[in-house]
């Protein structure tokens, strides 16, 4: 956590000489990694999500197959998550030991809550 206190500006880019495009892009995508990893057969959602990120949310995390995604999550687990599909997408959607088979057709978005789901 070092790093981002002392190396990180608050829009996530690094502060130190000389500028590193590698830097900037490559702490957001893995910070999208921690909260969202896609292939083509399946979406995890918080996979990594630290301890010390008790509650939080995070909007517009692209999926592979072109899904958006919405994650909400309070006390570190997750309370619900909404896709928004810019084509017909089918996914298996996973958290902790559960899975949900998912169906969007192009256009749609739908909210799955935790409760539903876990």
């Amino acid at each position: 956590m070092g790093l981002f206190k002392q190396s990180t500006l608050p829009n996530l880019f690094d502060n130190h000489p000389p500028f590193q495009i590698d830097g900037n892009f490559g702490s957001v995508a893995a910070i999208g990694e921690m909260l969202l990893q896609s292939d083509e057969n399946r979406a995890i959602l918080l996979p990594a999500l630290p301890k010390q990120w008790k509650n939080g949310k995070v909007k517009g995390l692209c999926a592979r197959l072109g899904a958006e995604y919405n994650i909400k999550w309070e006390d570190g687990k997750l309370n619900k998550f909404t896709i928004s599909a810019k084509a017909d997408y089918t996914t298996d959607v996973y958290y902790s030991n559960n899975k949900i088979s998912i169906n969007v057709k192009s256009g749609e978005n739908i909210t799955i809550y935790a409760d539903e789901f876990c």
